[in-house]
């Protein structure tokens, strides 16, 4: 029950060292070593605009990396899921990254998908 709670606040607090995602930030998903890109998005007032994508197979771990203010904030690591979504490892707990980006961050995400919670 802890650590359902726990998990239930960090999906509602901002990432550490990123308090906010301005409009005209960036967002990456790329593989551990940096060098195949699956994601870029662009934040354009509260949208994610798609810049690529490459599939990455369910279960991979990535990086999340995201461009604030001309500068990249330290990688955030997280393993993708069959549905799309990447579960980040925020103090030893995963939280999703759609989750954060729509209820913290109250960013839309691409096509117009919304978690359910949000619509």
């Amino acid at each position: 029950m802890r650590s359902l709670l726990l998990a239930f606040v960090l999906a509602l607090a901002p990432l550490p060292n990123l308090p906010y995602i301005p409009s005209g930030s960036e967002i990456r998903v790329v593989s551990p070593d940096l060098l195949t890109v699956y994601v870029v998005w662009q934040v354009d007032e509260r949208n994610l605009v798609l810049q690529s994508k490459l599939p990455a197979p369910a279960n991979r771990e990535v990086r999340v990396l995201f461009r604030v203010d001309g500068g990249y904030r330290p990688p955030y690591n997280g393993i993708t899921t069959p549905r799309g979504d990447i579960a980040l490892m925020i103090q030893g707990e995963r939280v999703s990254l759609n989750e954060l980006l729509t209820r913290t961050y109250r960013l839309n995400l691409p096509n117009g998908r919304v978690l359910p919670e949000v619509r």
